[in-house]
């Protein structure tokens, strides 16, 4: 048996020498997420999510600016069908050109400069051939007097389009808050994995200095065999939580590492010491709530892009009357027998023109069908809205409640394990001068593991609630 223990003390001493080889790198929590900011994989797929919809909102507002459009056409007509003054033609051969420069804006105004013209011959039957030359500047404008009067159209479909994409930008992020919040959480469980470790090595050291005493004590007939055995026992359940507590900390440790998008077991780093955040949470800390949480603002913006899409459509398949004024500055030249170009005589060559264009869809019956389409939509997405604002609320609360009962719990546990480790200490020397039995040291030291224990593990808890507050709550995603 004594062997054994040698052996274990062994085993952990080399442990523990590796661990300070292998541990020398320090980690803090900032390093820890510079690292998974360049090496997670998951985290990059968000973040790559998140810069795509941030640059297809520039896209959105491309329906304001500038286009150029140009166009070409040739035609050849031997028909031989009267053209003017019933004269027939033998052959027309013409091409014919446009470019302009097209802009929209936001009153739902649009507007074309340019130019257009054509290039022909006229070549007549029992007459001369004509060449003509036409050359004419132009402005246009178009304007929906009903659909788009005011833009309405035009911007409510930015406006959807925009609202559609915020929704899925707080989506992404709160998916990046979360994922970054466990890498955290994973953090800090390594931190509490690594000092649970070397606290049970404290207690197995006091386990087995109980030992070493009882024995010593046992071969002076000073005690029973029952004591021996008691602290025989005791050194052995301290070598099975010491195990426990490396096996422990080998899974925080591959998790940790995960995060990092290593995939090495003997990969480790020595991170802060968590228990040292304890004494902040003595002073009177609270929660604060400074912005709405990313899931209920993607929610909301969901909710607007149902009633914008609503609008679009209401707008979009109904009658409209459409406004088209143009005005061009003509220049003709024209050739009769030796194709040379001459201008035609001085004047006013202008030409302008307006009209109006009335379209209404038949599609009455399915009208109605297309509307109770979208207000069930615009239904769903309020019911979705106020259960992720409900939900929010609730978890908010949840963990206010959380953070007030877990310090209230935590100071508790600070009074009983200082009563604890008293009480072992007066156990043990009593234990010394032969007045207690070693089952009540070695009870009270399992009364004072367990109140450390107690202690961490709300430091562990308060520090995860606080982390959580600050992901979600911070109020940093509202500027999206």
């Amino acid at each position: 048996m004594r062997k054994f223990s040698l052996l274990f003390v062994f085993v952990i001493f080399c442990i523990s020498c590796i661990k300070s080889f292998v541990y020398g790198k320090m980690l803090t929590i900032d390093n820890y997420l510079d690292m998974i900011a360049n090496n997670n994989s998951g985290l990059k797929s968000i973040q790559a999510n998140i810069d795509a919809i941030k640059g297809k909102l520039a896209e959105i507002e491309r329906v304001y600016g500038f286009f150029f459009t140009a166009g070409i056409s040739y035609s050849d007509d031997k028909s031989g069908r009267p053209h003017s003054h019933g004269i027939k033609l033998d052959d027309l051969i013409n091409w014919k050109y446009d470019l302009s420069l097209n802009k929209q804006f936001e009153t739902g105004t649009k507007l074309y400069l340019g130019v257009d013209g054509s290039y022909g011959t006229y070549d007549y039957v029992n007459t001369d051939n004509y060449s003509i030359k036409d050359i004419a500047p132009f402005v246009k404008l178009e304007q929906s007097l009903w659909k788009d009067i005011n833009g309405g159209s035009t911007k409510a479909s930015i406006a959807k389009q925009k609202a559609s994409a915020r929704s899925q930008l707080y989506l992404q992020e709160y998916k990046k808050q979360k994922l970054l919040l466990d890498a955290t959480k994973a953090y800090w469980d390594l931190s509490y994995a690594k000092t649970v470790v070397d606290f049970k090595v404290v207690s197995f050291d006091r386990k087995k200095k109980i030992l070493e005493w009882n024995q010593r004590r046992y071969k002076m007939d000073l005690v029973e065999k029952s004591d021996l055995l008691q602290s025989q026992a005791a050194v052995k359940s301290g070598e099975l939580n010491l195990k426990l507590a490396y096996e422990d900390e080998n899974r925080d440790n591959r998790t940790f590492n995960l995060f990092i998008n290593i995939n090495d077991d003997s990969a480790r780093y020595d991170v802060e010491k968590f228990e040292d955040k304890g004494n902040s949470f003595k002073i009177d800390k609270n929660l604060s709530r400074k912005g709405t949480r990313a899931d209920v603002l993607s929610a909301l913006e969901g909710v607007n892009t149902a009633l914008y899409d609503q609008e679009v459509s209401q707008r979009t398949r109904g009658a409209d009357l459409v406004f088209e004024g143009k005005y061009a500055l003509n220049d003709v030249a024209q050739n009769q027998t030796n194709k040379s170009f001459e201008r035609i005589k001085d004047g006013d060559r202008s030409s302008y023109s307006i009209g109006l264009r009335y379209t209404l869809p038949l599609d009455f019956k399915i009208r109605k069908v297309i509307d109770k389409g979208y207000e069930a939509a615009k239904i769903a997405a309020h019911s979705l809205a106020e259960s992720a604002a409900s939900k929010e609320n609730n978890d908010w609360i949840e963990l206010l409640d959380n953070w007030n009962n877990t310090r209230i719990r935590l100071e508790i546990a600070f009074d009983i394990e200082k009563i604890q480790r008293q009480r072992y200490e007066e156990d043990r020397k009593l234990l010394e001068r032969g007045r207690t039995t070693t089952y009540m040291v070695l009870q009270s030291e399992e009364d004072l593991d367990s109140s450390t224990l107690n202690v961490l593990k709300g430091i562990l808890q308060l520090i995860k609630i606080d982390e959580e507050a600050k992901a979600f709550y911070s109020g940093v995603n509202e500027v999206l």
